[in-house]
């Protein structure tokens, strides 16, 4: 074990995730489908992006303390797609 690592014994994790699904509107096609994941991923924080296009919907896990929900759906409309609310039922 290096110092590094022996530094962090009996910390609290400081990371806090979330996850969050998102429904958008506009996805048709597989490149859509490619276009949302990039840019979802493209938002500083996020770690995992699954696009569904069959049900219109995209399933974020991300960082609170680096983005928000907001910051997420302008990634979005950006590139044309509209973002609706309440996907997951929050």
């Amino acid at each position: 074990m290096d110092e590094t690592n022996s530094e962090n014994i009996g910390r609290p994790i400081d990371t806090f995730f979330d996850t969050k699904i998102i429904a958008i509107e506009g996805m048709t096609c597989d490149n859509c489908v490619r276009t949302v994941e990039k840019a979802l991923r493209s938002v500083s924080g996020v770690q995992e992006v699954q696009v569904d296009r069959a049900q219109a919907r995209a399933t974020v896990k991300f960082d609170t303390r680096r983005t928000d929900i907001p910051a997420l759906h302008d990634a979005l409309i950006k590139k044309g797609y509209k973002p609706r609310a309440n996907a997951d039922g929050d």
